[in-house]
């Protein structure tokens, strides 16, 4: 595998307004959902073009980098890089070549991570292990043909101590068919069996009611996903598509 120390590309001030404003709204969500924030080495004129690029949405956090005037700067999981006064912003990882480590991937791990926890597990449909040895955060789609995959497998996944928790990611979006088929399912009196009903195509009852799903599919997109399912293990690594029990038992045991 190649390694390059910066794989990214230079972008002037005056156009990454069209790339950090498009997404203002998922960035500033999961900033806020974040319950810490760590400022340190920042500088006057940074904080001032941040305040001016993204107004109302401040940073988690802002470090200068081992590169002198390179300043990684995250809003959730999203990390950027930026020199002393905004005027340049890097979009991309750094990798430590030494160690072969991308640090902007574990950054990027460490803000979903604590995205993952903020969320409130009742709001989720869970399948518990037995004998629980990792929880593993999966966002579905009921007509994703992957997840009706791994559902199908659900008992391979408990088998192997893995605990699966589901959060709703209609792929087709807020409004659509799909998503209110999850409403559906969410809102139904047994959650569990009916997501294993309607992933089978099995007619569900049509329901309404308070619910996470429009907030677990933003918190999806905050979280980076583009595809389902879309698994994340509970120190925020992301792991796209479907992955077998055994593999994902493996990975996860060589994670820790």
């Amino acid at each position: 595998m190649a390694f390059n120390k910066i794989k990214n590309t230079a972008i002037t001030s005056n156009k990454i307004i069209n790339v950090t404003m498009g997404a203002a709204a998922v960035i500033a969500m999961s900033t806020a959902l974040l319950s810490t924030h760590a400022m340190a080495k920042s500088t006057p004129e940074l904080d001032a073009a941040l305040d001016k690029l993204m107004p109302g949405t401040k940073p988690g956090s802002i470090e200068e980098t081992s590169l002198p005037g390179l300043y990684e700067v995250s809003y959730g999981s999203t990390v950027l890089y930026f020199n002393k006064d905004a005027s340049l912003m890097f979009r991309g990882d750094i990798i430590d070549v030494e160690k072969r480590i991308n640090l902007t991937e574990k950054k990027r791990g460490e803000a979903r991570g604590q995205l993952l926890k903020s969320m409130d597990e009742s709001q989720m449909i869970v399948y518990p292990a037995k004998d629980e040895k990792a929880k593993v955060t999966v966002f579905t789609d009921i007509d994703c043909p992957y997840c009706v995959k791994l559902h199908r497998e659900m008992a391979d996944y408990n088998a192997e101590g893995i605990t699966i928790r589901y959060m709703a990611y209609p792929r087709s979006g807020i409004g659509t068919r799909s998503y209110q088929k999850a409403v559906s399912v969410w809102c139904s009196d047994d959650p569990a069996k009916a997501m294993g009903e309607a992933k089978e195509g099995q007619a569900i009852t049509e329901k309404t009611c308070e619910n996470p799903v429009a907030q677990q599919f933003q918190l999806g997109q905050a979280l980076g996903v583009q595809g389902t399912p879309a698994m994340f293990l509970e120190d925020g690594t992301s792991l796209p598509g479907y992955v077998p029990a055994k593999r994902l038992a493996e990975t996860i045991k060589n994670n820790k």
